[in-house]
């Protein structure tokens, strides 16, 4: 009779327990789901026939079908308000570009920029997170739309609105900055920004011929390199190859630029 007793206790308290797919996200993020998806870029292009610019031709191929664990992403980028609480808490230098440290009057939820791969990597770790890996930000930046142009589809010219009809892509919010995070659309996951605003920061160094022999499971870059992988178009890329998903650029990591920030994972 006891053991039938603690046995039905044990049952009960293993079905209580959630599952890591039950778990609610952190505060902030979403969670992108686990299982496998095309990395890279399926369609043919007309540039691939052209000898020109190598790189384009080879980098975002051949595609892979990458097989990656669960994990969370920043619903939006960073924005100056974060990372003025991130230099309050640490001392970290600001952006050079804020007049005598301080945020500009009225960009507390612009996007941060001018901030190298160091300084984004120190902010991820201060928020008890990290940089994503570039698989990670492109399965992120795919929103469950696999082997598509744009994280809206492969039409170039609208993202799927709420009324279910694609509005323009909208344009950049300032034309010599980067807008307030939230501005652009969100994709399939419910996450802001991966396309358009700023170009984002990855963990991974950036190698041309990556694609040819990365791992196919939790792929986390080439261990040395010169540059770091970013992702994402910038507020200067309102349109064309720079928008698509599996677009790649690269940084030195000790840049700053006004077009590129960030966002975490975890």
């Amino acid at each position: 009779m006891k053991r039938s007793i603690l046995f039905t206790i044990l049952c009960c308290v293993c079905v209580a327990l959630p599952s890591a797919a039950q778990t609610a996200a952190p505060e902030g993020m979403v969670q992108i789901p686990a299982g496998k998806f095309w990395m890279g870029r399926t369609q043919a292009a007309y540039r691939d026939s052209i000898d020109k610019v190598a790189r384009l031709q080879m980098d975002d191929r051949p595609a892979n079908h990458i097989e990656l664990d669960a994990f969370y992403m920043d619903k939006y980028e960073v924005s100056n308000a974060d990372y003025a609480k991130f230099i309050a808490a640490t001392g970290a230098r600001a952006p050079w570009h804020w007049p005598e440290g301080k945020i500009p009057d009225g960009q507390e939820k612009q996007a941060v920029s001018n901030v190298n791969w160091f300084e984004a990597t120190d902010f991820c770790k201060w928020a008890g997170k990290r940089l994503p890996t570039e698989a990670e930000w492109e399965k992120a930046e795919r929103g469950g739309l696999d082997s598509k142009t744009y994280s809206w589809g492969d039409d170039p010219n609208g993202i799927a609105g709420e009324d279910g009809k694609p509005p323009t892509l909208p344009a950049n919010v300032n034309k010599d900055q980067a807008g307030p995070v939230g501005a652009y659309a969100p994709n399939g996951y419910g996450l802001y920004d991966m396309t358009g605003n700023v170009l984002e920061w990855t963990n991974d160094w950036y190698d041309i011929n990556y694609y040819a022999f990365m791992p196919q499971k939790n792929p986390k870059g080439p261990e040395t390199g010169k540059y770091r992988s970013v992702r994402g178009g910038g507020w200067t890329d309102n349109k064309g190859e720079r928008l698509t998903t599996y677009y790649r650029q690269y940084s030195d990591p000790e840049l700053r630029g006004s077009t590129i920030g960030f966002r975490c994972a975890k």
